[in-house]
């Protein structure tokens, strides 16, 4: 299977739809914006959910000073500062923000801000039309917004002449003619500020992919700094290739059976998979490449395409959180790929995707438990991102 997406005239008209609707969601998620009226800030009566895998907690303290996590465990073993601004969740769950590890269009500030108040704080867009230069302006200006979902940004995608996806969706990116002008321009891409790199490797009857000598020579260039490098892949073959040139990551689970050896390869070698199922209809083998894939201790991080084709969630990806969840992977792994791994991916483990002291307060809370229903991520109660309460219900 291709992915075929739909020209930006027809995403331009779907965009138009949708921005009345967004608007209003800012407008309401605005007024909900509420200034701690303390320097510590105490989350309590909530069960925490920490991302990292262990038991809930029940009946948790959150403490927050100065954006970060000071202090977090049963309120038995958390003592309340008498100046803390305390925030009674009344029994709900408590989770960190949630991270999509694969989104398009993040440079507009409707998208960020609906992405933050539902909980998703912070996503990493894979490859951006405009300007390398204006996307990582752009990325910088939005970080001081408590409002914007935190942006991780590749800039262009990166693929050859006529290659994937300038053809066949006439989709802006940067060309690389050799491996030494792929030296050169990542290298003037990563001056620029680029977070990760994302290439392509989507072969057609009609256009060219990168070579592996090419691949290589991208992902050499990044490392040095170290930067990471993802890779938009459909088949097996360019998953191959991905692997030989030393990808951090893979966009897309496989339309095409994956070998047990490849898996097993994958997972030896901590290769992360970012299956987007909706993004491509779960069609062939790509959901039973994902449970097998999970099933042989492979990472996954939660990502869903989301801000390119229609109908694709701009917020909580719920139809891609259900969907992993029906390939097999239990609630609690499908938390983690949306938390934990996602950061991983994106480099920012040390600051986010689990409650720990020290670690940014990007917190989620919503009142039931999605242990026993991923549904409930769709109730938020409270959206904290970098210790501003975003969204208080």
């Amino acid at each position: 299977m291709r992915i075929r997406y739909p020209t930006r005239f027809v995403l331009m008209l779907v965009a138009l739809s949708a921005l009345m609707g967004a608007e209003d969601r800012q407008l309401r998620h605005k007024r909900r914006v509420r200034a701690p009226s303390g320097p510590v800030v105490a989350l309590v009566n909530g069960t925490l959910i920490d991302g990292t895998g262990a038991d809930p907690v029940a009946d948790a303290v959150v403490l927050i000073q100065s954006g970060r996590i000071a202090a977090v465990g049963p309120s038995a073993a958390v003592a309340l500062p008498p100046n803390a601004d305390r925030i009674d969740l009344g029994g709900g769950f408590i989770l960190p923000g949630f991270i999509n590890a694969h989104v398009h269009n993040a440079l507009r500030k409707d998208h960020l801000q609906t992405w933050a108040s539902e909980g998703v704080t912070t996503v990493r867009d894979v490859g951006a039309a405009e300007p390398y230069v204006t996307v990582f302006r752009l990325r910088d200006t939005y970080q001081s917004d408590p409002l914007c979902a935190r942006l991780v940004a590749a800039g262009p995608l990166v693929t050859v002449p006529g290659g994937y996806p300038l053809i066949p969706n006439q989709f802006p990116a940067m060309s690389v003619l050799s491996a030494e002008d792929a030296r050169a321009k990542i290298s003037q891409l990563l001056d620029a500020g680029a977070d990760f790199i994302k290439i392509t490797l989507e072969p057609g009857a009609d256009w060219p992919v990168l070579t592996l000598e090419q691949a290589e020579a991208i992902v050499e260039t990044a490392h040095v700094r170290p930067v990471p490098v993802t890779v938009h892949a459909t088949q097996t073959a360019m998953y191959r290739r991905a692997l030989d040139a030393g990808v951090d990551d893979i966009c897309h689970s496989a339309s095409n059976r994956l070998s047990d050896d490849m898996i097993a390869e994958m997972v030896q070698a901590g290769v992360c998979m970012v299956p987007t199922l909706t993004a491509q209809k779960k069609a062939g083998e790509t959901v039973s490449n994902l449970r097998r894939f999970v099933a042989a201790g492979g990472k996954v991080a939660l990502g869903n395409d989301g801000g390119y084709l229609a109908g694709l969630e701009i917020g909580m990806p719920i139809t891609e959180l259900e969907a992993m969840r029906e390939a097999g992977m239990s609630p609690m792994q499908v938390i983690l790929a949306a938390t934990k791994t996602a950061a991983e991916i994106c480099r920012l483990d040390r600051d986010l995707g689990t409650l720990q002291p020290g670690k940014r307060a990007d917190i989620l809370v919503v009142d039931q438990n999605p242990l026993e229903n991923l549904r409930a991520l769709l109730n938020v109660t409270l959206v904290m991102h970098s210790g501003v309460v975003i969204f208080l219900r």
